[in-house]
Parts: structure tokens; C-alpha cells; sequence
């Protein structure tokens, strides 16, 4: 879907609750698909006990460590940008005309902004080989940290990681034939909590390299520890 379509969508916020209910009907879905890129409208709500964030934007993912998000006030114009490459974060913040750059392990304890290390973690969610059980297992996550994950109907519904941090996968549905979560549900360790939710998700479509390449002319380049918060 081309990018000006998906910024005229916007979205209602959604509150994320404490304890989020998953249901995994079961689906169809191609054995062994794997997702590799995803472009989509989307709703964001953060909430931390700093302050919160919400909108609606877009978000554009491609395996396996790159990701661009833009959040968009309720007037359609752009309050923040992020981009993800690897370890590195840039985060833009247009009416400040400010770019805030450099490694996740730079991004401050505080403001919410820890929540923002979590999404390549997050965006890891294959189906599990083989028969689609039912089942909990603990493994060592594609990042190197212990992780338990939980599946339904060969689904992953849940992650929690060995430093607390979890993340609910809800209403699924088969996009052309790949299993896409609707409904991402995020709590870091400091109970910063990010909910995504996503409409009309496309899938493996082919993206170019500029999509996910930060824009700086014309901004402050700041060192992203310097960033006070969201």
C-alpha cells in the first residue's frame, strides 16, 4: 500500500488493559510462511508512569531488524518519527525539528522510551514448525536472552523474556496465507506499557531501502542520550 494512502488512515486509540485477553481462533495459514516484510496503518498508545503518547500513523517492517513507524496527531500532522536499523535508533520529532540518534543501550531508564528496544524482539513471531500445538516453551531468543513463549493452534499468543518484559499477540488473521497479529500488546520491566494495533496489514511486499532511511536535513542532530522522553 503506498504511503500517502496509509497516512489518511486514521484510527481510534486503544487503552491497553493490565491483563490482556488473547483468543486464537484458528486460522489457515501457509505451513512455513514466514513473514518477511509488513507495511500498515496503524493506532499507538504508550502509557508510562512519565507521561503517555498516542495517535494513529503507519508502520513499515522488514526482517529482520528494520522498522519505521510515524505517529500522527489527530490533525494528520507528524509528532514523531523512528526508525530502527540493527542496534541503532533514530527517533524525529518534526515541530521540534530535532533528531535524536544513536544505540538502544543509549535510550534514558526513564520517559518511556525504553519500550522502543523491544520492537525487533516483538516483531519475531513465526507459527511454529511442524504440528500446530498448543504448547509453552522456553528457548533462546533470536537477540541471544532466554525467552518462554506460549502458542496456540501453532500461534505464538505470548512472549516474556528473562528481564520481564512480555508482549501479547491477539486477533489473528491469514494475509495471504502468513498469520499477521492485529493487536500488539507491550510491557516492558518498568511497566511502560505500548499497544499497536494494526488495519488492513500487507504482507511481503517489496519495500525500498529509502523507506526505512531517516531524512536529517534540516534538523538538530542531538546524541539520543540527551532525550529527556517521549
Amino acid at each position: 500500500m503506498p504511503f500517502y494512502r496509509l497516512l489518511k488512515l486514521l484510527l481510534s486509540l486503544l487503552m491497553l488493559t493490565a491483563c490482556a485477553t488473547v483468543t486464537t481462533p484458528h486460522i489457515d495459514y501457509r505451513p512455513g510462511a514466514v513473514l518477511e516484510t509488513l507495511s500498515s496503518a496503524v493506532s499507538l498508545s504508550i502509557h508510562t508512569t512519565d507521561g503517555s503518547l498516542g495517535g494513529s500513523g503507519y508502520l513499515v517492517y522488514r526482517r529482520p531488524d528494520q522498522l519505521h513507524m510515524v505517529v500522527l496527531s489527530p490533525f494528520g500532522t507528524t509528532m514523531m518519527e523512528v526508525f530502527a536499523l540493527g542496534d541503532r535508533i533514530t527517533l524525529i520529532y518534526p515541530s521540534q525539528s530535532k533528531a535524536y540518534v544513536g544505540r538502544f543501550d543509549e535510550l534514558p531508564d526513564k520517559g518511556g522510551l525504553q519500550g522502543w528496544r523491544l520492537m525487533r524482539w516483538v516483531m519475531d513471531s513465526d507459527p511454529r514448525e511442524g504440528e500446530p500445538l498448543s504448547v509453552t516453551v522456553e528457548r533462546s531468543s533470536k537477540l541471544g536472552f532466554s525467552e518462554k513463549v506460549t502458542y496456540k493452534n501453532g500461534l505464538v499468543t505470548s512472549k516474556v523474556s528473562d528481564s520481564g518484559d512480555h508482549v501479547h499477540y491477539s486477533k489473528y488473521s491469514a494475509v495471504n496465507g502468513i498469520p499477521v497479529a492485529a493487536e500488539l500488546d507491550i510491557r516492558n520491566g518498568r511497566d511502560d506499557r505500548i499497544r499497536i494495533t494494526l488495519d488492513e496489514p500487507e504482507v511481503n511486499t517489496t519495500l525500498e531501502d529509502a523507506v526505512f532511511a531517516p531524512h536529517l536535513d534540516g534538523l538538530t542532530v542531538i546524541p539520543l542520550s540527551a532525550i529527556q522522553g517521549l
